[in-house]
Parts: C-alpha cells; structure tokens; sequence
C-alpha cells in the first residue's frame, strides 16, 4: 500500500480550526505527544471516520446517540471534513444527507484499526461470549458453520423421512396383506402373490369387462319392450272402440235430421257470416231467387241451431278417429325400435368369443315385438349371471389397482429408507469432519493468536513466571472465548492473579495479535493513549514491542501523553529509525489542534550550529543537555566513580568521571556506507581527544560548579562555538538516528546498535 503523506481534518471534535497533519517520508510509525486535551483523541478519531464512519471515543459516555456531538462547536455534521492523502491519491470522507460517513473515492478508503485505552481490558474482563465477538472476525467460520447448519438440517430432514417412509412401508404392507386375504390368502405368502398378481395383464379383464357390460346393457334394453308393446296395443284397442262409437253416435244423428243433413249444415256455415251482414237480401245468395229473402238470416241462424248437436258429435268423431291413428303410429314405431334393439343384441351377442363363465341365449332374440317378452322369460337367469360377471372383473380391477398401488408405494417407500439408511453415516460423517476441522481451524487460528500474544508478553514481562497465554473455545458452549496463562509454574485465570498493570500490557498485547491477523500491510494502526500503569522498564520494553509490531502496519499511529516516552525519543534512547515524532501545542478555541517541531535534539544543535549568526545562548544551552545525557551514558556503561547527589550531578561531575584511560581507550566505529560486496565500511572517531577539548573549555573558565545552561555568558565566541561542535561530533558518533545508542555487548568485545551502525570500543573499563 502506499505511505501516507498528509491528514486534513476540519469541523470534526476539536478541530475547531482546520488542521493537518504532514506524515515524514520513509517514515511508518508516528509518535504524537500531547498533554491531556491538546487533541490527540481528534486526530485518532478522524482516522476512524475516514476508515470506518464512525467516532468510537464518545461512546460509553452515557451519551446516547452520539453523532449529533461529531462538529467542533458552532459546526455542524455537513462541516465535519476528513482528508488523507497519499501516493494514490486524496480521499476524503464528509457526512452524506442520509446522516451516513461517505468516503470519496471508496477505493481510496483506508483500512483501520483503532484502539483506546478504554478497550485494552475489554479482551481480558469481558464475559466469554463478549470475548468471542471481540476476536470472532479473526477466525469466521460463519460460511462453514451455514454449511454446518444446512448438513445437520439434511440429517434431520432424513431421519424424519426415514421414519415417515418406515411407517409408510408398514402401512403398505398392511394394504398387502389386507387385499391378500380378501382374495381367499392364495399362494403362499402376500408379498409373493402381490408381485405375481400385479404383472397380471389387466386389459383383457377390461375388455371383459366392457364387453360384458355392453351385452347386459343390450339385453336391459330389450327388457323394455314388452311393457311398452302391451302398452301402445292397449292404447291402440282404446282408441278404435272410442272411434268406432263416435262415428255411430254420427250416422245416427244424420239418419234423424235428413239423409243430406250434413251438406245443408255445411251450406248454412258458408251463409252464415254474409247473411250477418245482409238478414233480408234482396236475392238469395245460393240461388238468386227474390222469392222469401225477407228474414233469411234468421231463419238461417234457426236452422244451424237445430244442427249443433250434430256437429258436436262430428268433432267427437274426428278426434277419435285422429287418436286412432296416432296410436297406431306409436305401435309401429314400438315394434320397429324392438326390431334394431333385438338386432343390435344379435350383433353384441356374436361379436366376440366370450369366456366360459358367459352363458349366453340359444336362440337369437326375436325381432317381432310380441314375441320378446317369452323369450325375455327364458334367459332371465343368464343376465343376471352376467352382471355378476361384470361386477366381478370390476372389483378384480379395483382390487389390482389397489395392489398395484400399494406394490409401487411399498417400493418407493422401502428403496427411500434403504437410500436414507445408505447415505445418512455418510452425512453423518461429513458432519462431524467439518465440525472437526472447523474446530481445528479454529484452535490453530487461536493458538496462533495465543502464541502471538505469549510472545508479545513475554517480551515486556521476560522472567517474570508469566505467560503461557492460551485462548480457547469452550467446546461445551458455542460462541464462548476463555483465557488463561501460566502464573509461577501453574495454569491460572489471569483476571484472578495478575496486576492492574500485567492486565494492562496483557490486554494490549491480545490487540495488536489480533490486529496483525488481518492483512495488516493494508491496515492502519492507531493506538490511542495505550500506555498504562507500568514502570519505567516494563514502559522501555512495552514502547521496543510497540516500535517492532507497528513495521507489519501500512502505518501506525500512537497517541501518548507520557512525558518520558517523549524523552526518549529526543535523546535517542530507543530505536527511532522509522519514527516520525509529532508533538502538539496546547489547544484552544481560537487556534484549536496546533503542531510544535519535535526533532532529535542533536538535529536542533546542528541547526542551531548553521544558523548564520548562531544564538551562543542557545547553542550551548543546547550543547551542555546533550553533553550531559552523552556523559550520562558513559558512566553508567562503563560503571565510572562519579558522586550521586540528591540534588543531582552536574555537567563537571560527570566529566569528570571518565578517567584518562577510559578517554584514552574510547573511540566509535562509525558507519558511514557499504562496500559493493555488502561490507559495511566504518570512520573511527576516538572520544577522548574530544573530552579532553571539552574539559580544556569548561577548565579555562573554571566553571566545574556552574550549571550547563550558565555556560554561555563565560564563553568567548568561538569557544562557545567550538563547544557546541565538539558536542555534535561525540554525539553523531555515539548516537544513530534510527538505531539509537550502543548497548548490546553480544560482539564480546565491543558495544553496538542493533544493527551495527555504531561500535562503541572498549567492551570493559580499561583497569
């Protein structure tokens, strides 16, 4: 990933005031210093709200929904702006309408990973599922344990088709052996005559069937003849005796009016409706004559009266002799549909050979009506036999159907269970593999982790009979993280036994083993104010650890308001070589976050130094601190005799102390670069001759009592000058800026930096 280059932030917490912080080049880990509310809290929260959308440091302050606290004062959300830039580009996060941080360009979004003091006993006093969540992002199982859940959910669903498809076998076999003894228990077993009876052909049995049916059938409908026969003759009889005393009742009508009675009634109807128009005609109509037309309508109209009885029984007569004929009609239509029913029996009759348990008529049905309802009473007993027949090749059907049915269902369900109990050990087994190796998995991940942790720890707290961190899963409970340690030989609850401060460094120790889990090349790390309650040497070691894990990060960022860390770090006593220290001025809420420059001060000197009209003031101010802090180290390395007041040593004490052999035997092998074949090449600059020019200075002016800072109102010009000279060359020589003083003796015969840009000769006090 690229390196960072600048970080802008303006309206978010206290940045009241636009602030930026520049990153050094070639520099991964930066330090920023600050007393309490100079803003260092700001810069690590802007780092997760660029990276994140959130600021973590208001929560848990009972504060509720915290976002509406994100603007410095008099701001609001949409002020709030973060930018980081780097080699790739600027990105930069501001909060969006829908009240979300939206960075642009996304691509461009860093990762980070942000820890407070706060959190630092969160991993070691937090319930054991707390524990889990903490860590679960670093061994997630979650798509395994989907896969688990969806296998367990298979097993269960098969065990309970298993069971269905056992019961539906028994309820199969029952239906089996059920239709068995309906069928008389032929053959030996049920299961055995299922099989043989369901191969049996069941379309001949349907043909049967049908064309067993069809003959009764037929035969029914002749059944229906007789009645019907009988019945249109009686109708027929009826009729001719109705029509036949009508037409008597008729004639004698006639024969007592007149022979011609019947033309004259007809004549006088014809008359009747012009006579109504015309009663007195001058002619009659019929014969023209003049003669007696005064009242022929009425005489007319006398005359039909006298004849109505007679036509009412002419209209008798010819209402039944209609009824006659229409009785004969339905006679003959009667015996013509006997006729083509006999016929189509005939045809059915003849039409297929039938089996031997079909007795079928001698003679041919009749197909003169009147003759079927004897013959009908000669094969009665045969249609009865043959709906037997039907109905039983019916039921046989039926009954194969149902056998075959529960033949195929008592398949299916037996090939189901016996595949379910083929594959469910499969399943099963394959279950138990991937909760193994998910746990596998798991414990490697957490011993890793463990390991990590115990290494770290070991580091700040070596020989103390402390370690032997382990985190492991309860295998009881699901979700749920236990630790425990090793304390004076014996496995132990660290929460029970260790000190406020061993929790604390154990606590960070757990973090930055987590963080380093996770692609930490592409991660930036911010610690915020992680130093706790240790002392000065676990303090020294806690800072080397942090110095050493922050080099995996793309970058990282530690906030501190310890004073000697800061220290330290100016007077190059710990290894500072990718540190870039950043120390913040006092805040307030005109100027809000403001930088102050916090270089090494052997830098400052030098600058000092090339200033072109040099404050002497400044410089030997300057000069006496560091020349104080180098003789510092040189008497306490080579054990020299100096007096240890309470009031503290003076710069005379300690030049003093080193004696002429020491400065006569004193010299640094400087490294100053590298042969083609990787041989480092060094300049040796001896340190005596340099005290002893030193020692000249401070004698001249006899001013062993005088403090350093005294020493520039009793120098002349150029001694105050050389003094300051003499300083940057013993303390270039025994300070590297990045790898710090010289005190590893693992050469045996002199002191280096870790890697050797400084040797520091002689090894032992000369005696």
């Amino acid at each position: 990933m690229t390196a960072l280059e600048r970080l802008t932030i303006e309206g978010l917490r206290g940045s009241v005031r636009e602030f930026s912080l520049p990153f050094e080049k070639g520099k991964g880990v930066t330090i920023i210093y600050g007393e309490n509310g100079t803003g260092k809290s700001t810069i690590c929260d802007a780092f997760e709200f660029i990276g994140k959308g959130t600021v973590g440091s208001l929560d848990g302050r009972g504060l509720g929904k915290t976002t509406v606290y994100w603007p410095s004062m008099d701001r609001g959300l949409t002020d709030i702006s973060v930018k980081l830039e780097s080699a790739a580009g600027t990105c930069e996060a501001r909060v969006g309408t829908n009240g979300t941080v939206v960075a642009t360009p996304e691509t461009l979004r860093p990762a980070v990973e942000i820890f407070r003091r706060r959190q630092i006993l969160g991993p070691i006093e937090a319930a054991p599922a707390a524990r889990y969540e903490a860590i679960k992002r670093f061994i997630d199982v979650s798509n395994v344990e989907v896969g688990e859940s969806a296998l367990r959910g298979l097993i269960k669903e098969l065990k309970e088709r298993q069971e269905v498809a056992a019961a539906r076998v028994l309820e199969n076999l029952e239906e089996i052996e059920r239709l068995w003894n309906t069928a008389g228990k032929p053959g030996g077993a049920a299961l055995a005559w299922a099989e043989a009876e369901a191969t049996r052909d069941s379309a001949t049995l349907d043909a049967e069937a049908k064309s067993i049916d069809s003959l009764h059938l037929s035969y029914k409908r002749l059944e229906t003849h007789p009645e019907r026969f009988a019945s249109a003759m009686d109708v027929l009889a009826r009729a001719q005796t109705q029509a036949a005393a009508a037409a008597e009742t008729v004639r004698e009508q006639l024969a007592a009016i007149a022979s011609d009675a019947g033309e004259v009634v007809a004549i006088l109807e014809s008359a009747q409706p012009y006579l109504a128009r015309s009663p007195s005609p001058e002619a009659c109509p019929l014969c023209e004559s003049s003669e007696r037309t005064d009242g022929l309508g009425i005489r007319v109209e006398a005359r039909l009266r006298d004849f109505r009885a007679l036509r009412e029984v002419q209209a008798t007569a010819r209402a039944a002799e209609a009824s006659e004929v229409a009785a004969r009609e339905r006679l003959s239509a009667q015996r013509e549909a006997a006729t083509l029913d006999s016929r189509a029996f005939e045809v059915t009759r003849t039409s297929c050979t039938w089996p031997a348990d079909i007795a079928l008529p001698q003679d041919a049905a009749p197909e003169d009506a009147s003759l079927i309802a004897t013959w009908l009473a000669g094969t009665a007993s045969l249609a009865s036999g043959w709906e037997a027949a039907r109905d039983g090749r019916r039921a046989s059907l039926q009954s194969q159907a149902s056998l075959k049915r529960a033949l195929a269902n008592w398949r299916t369900n037996k090939r189901t269970a016996e595949e379910i109990v083929a594959i469910l050990p499969h399943l099963e087994a394959a279950l138990e593999v991937a909760e193994e190796e998910r746990r596998a998995f798991a414990d490697e991940a957490l011993s890793e982790i463990s390991d990590e942790v115990g290494r770290l720890y070991d580091q700040i707290h070596p020989g103390e009979g402390l370690g032997k961190i382990a985190l492991e899963l309860d295998p009881k409970r699901r979700a749920s993280l236990g630790i425990e340690a090793a304390f004076h030989g014996k496995e132990a609850k660290p929460q029970a036994y260790f000190s406020d401060s061993h929790l604390d460094t154990l606590g960070l120790c757990v973090l930055l083993a987590l963080a380093s889990k996770e692609k930490p090349g592409e991660k930036i790390l911010v610690l915020d104010d992680v130093l706790a309650s240790a002392d000065e040497p676990h303090v020294d070691r806690l800072i080397q650890v942090l110095y050493a894990e922050a080099a995996k990060f793309r970058h990282c960022v530690l906030t501190t308001h310890y004073r000697p860390w800061k220290e330290k770090l100016r007077w190059g006593l710990l290894k500072t070589g990718d540190c870039h220290l950043v120390e913040l001025s006092r805040w307030s809420i005109a100027s809000g976050i403001t930088l102050t420059g916090s270089i090494p001060e052997i830098e400052r000197l030098r600058r000092l130094l090339a200033e072109a009209a040099p404050d002497l003031q400044s410089v030997c101010a300057k000069a006496g601190v560091i020349l104080e802090a180098a003789l510092d180290f040189l008497t306490r390395l080579y054990e020299c005799r100096v007096p240890r007041r309470s009031s503290g040593l003076t710069l005379g004490d300690l030049i003093g102390g080193v004696d002429k052999k020491l400065r006569a035997a004193l010299r640094v092998d400087v490294r100053t670069s590298w042969q083609p074949d990787g041989t480092p090449i060094y300049t040796t600059v001896q340190l005596g001759p340099l005290l002893d020019d030193l020692t000249t200075i401070a004698q001249a002016r006899n001013l062993f009592g005088c403090h350093f800072n005294e020493l520039s109102f009793d120098l002349i010009d150029s001694d105050a000058l050389r003094f300051g000279r003499s300083v940057v060359e013993i303390g270039g020589a025994l300070v590297d800026l990045e790898d710090g003083w010289p005190k590893s003796n693992k050469s045996g015969s002199y002191w280096a930096t870790s890697g050797e840009a400084r040797r520091l000769h002689p090894l032992l006090q000369p005696k």
